[in-house]
């Protein structure tokens, strides 16, 4: 591992060691957390499911596991299922910390787990106008978070590669599933969530510590060289954060690049909720668009986009809003900050064939709409 990215490794522990991300690993108080959970992929047994699932689970195979932030458990199941309207799938994904040394060395990683299985039970229930990937069963404890959920990849669906642009077709049905989660919880306040921390800015904040290192090492993006600026940029994402308009507010996915979706017959839906958090509407949206088109396409037909957005959440209740209106436009425009985060990210966390296209995109974005002069523009809060 390079210095940089120990360096980014160490800040983001402490970006979210922060006392208040304490509160996520409170689970809501009308689903009791389950006493124990599997630790290890061959924990995940057939008796162990058969008491979540409440079904009988005669026999489990583990077929592999994919590592990752939250590890991926694939296994075959048969059941003695006699809920014939409901049948139990032969092939399920369960998900969550089954790295034991990678927890120990991040600790913190588990809330992300248990936010996770939180928006499975509190808030993907209330999306009716959203696809959502099933979960068959979804908990946590104070060591552990796990979702059972349909195997998607035995679906015959195909997922999302940041490596890769979109056409515009398959960016307007994302931002209809995007309009979708936003519009149900179109200015949604804290209270209405209370197991719900926002710690998103706090966490970029922290990891911002690491960006000169890493934007000015070797073998990095070719990006303005003004996106280099570490002490800028952290002054514009700061009064980016302070200056979030209200009109916008809902729950946001947090993290809605390609790399999150899935495919359905050419429409991405989104998945890893790990993310979730309250904040601008537009920050999910510029940041897929961002993400999802070429710079030419998203020069060209960026707006057209946005305004079909915008109409969307209109369909599903939220007052008309147009693009013509200067507060959705810098709203829109300031939401590429988002992009940040790849522009500075390391390649032990992304691989370099990730890396540079999407940081390509995004720097490309920031400098089309002049975001940071529109920020250091804005009068103070």
């Amino acid at each position: 591992m390079t210095a940089a990215a120990e360096a980014t490794a160490e800040v983001a522990a402490a970006a979210v060691n922060v006392p208040s991300l304490a509160k996520l690993a409170i689970a809501p108080s009308d689903i009791p957390s389950p006493p124990e959970l599997p630790a290890l992929p061959e924990d995940v047994t057939a008796e162990w499911l058969s008491e979540v699932l409440g079904r009988r689970v005669k026999s489990v195979v583990l077929e592999k596991t994919m590592p990752g932030t939250a590890s991926k458990v694939f296994i075959t199941v048969a059941s003695e299922d006699d809920k014939a309207s409901d049948t139990l799938p032969t092939q399920l994904c369960v998900k969550g910390g089954f790295d034991p040394n990678f927890i120990k060395m991040m600790p913190w990683i588990v809330m992300i787990y248990q936010r996770e299985c939180d928006f499975y039970n509190h808030v993907a229930p209330k999306l009716d106008n959203m696809e959502l990937p099933r979960s068959w069963w979804a908990g946590h404890n104070a060591t552990q978070g796990i979702v059972v959920m349909d195997d998607l990849a035995a679906k015959g669906y195909g997922f999302g590669n940041p490596a890769e642009a979109w056409p515009v077709s398959r960016v307007l049905a994302g931002v209809e599933q995007l309009a979708a989660l936003h519009a149900k919880t179109w200015h949604v306040q804290a209270s209405d969530y209370p197991w719900l921390t926002s710690d998103y800015d706090q966490a970029i904040l922290t990891l911002i510590n690491t960006y000169d290192a890493v934007v000015n090492g070797p073998d990095r993006p070719k990006i303005h060289e003004y996106l280099k600026n570490q002490e800028r940029i952290t002054a514009v994402l700061k009064k980016h954060y302070a200056l979030r308009n209200p009109r916008f507010r809902c729950l946001l996915h947090g993290d809605s690049h390609t790399g999150n979706t899935y495919i359905v017959d050419d429409a991405p839906r989104f998945l890893d909720w790990q993310m979730i958090h309250i904040g601008s509407a537009f920050h999910d949206l510029a940041y897929f668009i961002g993400a999802a088109l070429t710079v030419e396409d998203r020069r060209a037909q960026e707006w057209e986009i946005v305004d079909h957005y915008l109409r969307t959440l209109e369909k599903f209740g939220v007052e008309s809003l147009s693009s013509s209106d200067a507060e959705v436009r810098n709203e829109y425009r300031k939401s590429f900050l988002a992009g940040i985060g790849w522009i500075m990210c390391p390649y032990e966390m992304q691989p370099k064939e990730c890396v540079h296209p999407m940081a390509l995109r995004y720097s490309a974005a920031l400098d089309d709409h002049k975001v940071l002069e529109l920020v250091e523009s804005l009068p103070d809060e």
